[in-house]
């Protein structure tokens, strides 16, 4: 599977603007998220009923993708891994390594600046036809994938849905935007707990920096 269509490598692009810089301030949690999800729904880790849910690793064989494979080591050093301290931890940022991967598949460029890297958009149709199918999924719930369902959760909640797409999404509001996702009908163990794990950190970081959960640049 190319990067460019799992989930952890298609919010990547979402979330890094035309001149390779963030688009949120906490992208490094919502790419470990989404890599997360992946992982859950390749089977490779389970997650505990609990309202924090521990992770747990069920199958550590590698699984091709460069970022899925870090995250699976990332979780066995983890001392009593919970999902929520998970998403937040150093070990799990995968910026460099989704980076050179969507490099490699011609998504984007690597520009090396004295104290931070860019990843500037190299060919803008494969985020183009992403940006299509999340907004096509918003405007009609039967055509969103599972995988849609969770690029655009991690959005809603880290507050930012309606500003990343709001290019592509021909006058639909905040309000509407946010409702739409959560109507969609995503009937997944992965999208419920992540659903929980998200809002739990948001709140977290909205405490932390004044309310400004989907600042950044």
């Amino acid at each position: 599977m190319s990067t460019t269509t799992t989930i952890p490598g298609e919010l990547f692009l979402l979330l890094t603007d035309e001149a390779g810089r963030q688009a949120t301030s906490f992208r490094r949690q919502a790419l470990a998220a989404a890599a997360i999800a992946e992982l859950l729904l390749r089977e490779r880790i389970a997650l505990s009923e609990r309202r924090n849910p521990d992770v747990e690793i069920v199958d550590p064989s590698p699984t091709g993708e460069p970022a899925l494979d870090r995250s699976l080591a990332a979780l066995a050093e983890v001392r009593r891994p919970r999902l929520q301290s998970v998403i937040s931890h150093r070990r799990m940022d995968l910026t460099e390594v989704l980076g050179e991967e969507l490099a490699t598949a011609g998504a984007v460029s690597r520009t090396q600046g004295w104290f931070t890297t860019r990843w500037p958009t190299e060919d803008p149709s494969i985020e183009n036809a992403l940006r299509a199918r999340l907004v096509g999924s918003l405007r009609d719930s039967s055509r969103a994938s599972l995988q849609d369902g969770i690029i655009l959760e991690l959005l809603r909640s880290l507050r930012i849905a309606h500003r990343i797409l709001k290019s592509d999404l021909d006058g639909m509001r905040r309000r509407e935007v946010d409702q739409a996702i959560k109507a969609l009908a995503v009937d997944h163990p992965a999208a419920q707990a992540l659903r929980r794990a998200m809002d739990s950190m948001t709140a977290a970081m909205a405490g932390a920096t004044g309310g400004a959960a989907g600042g950044g640049s």
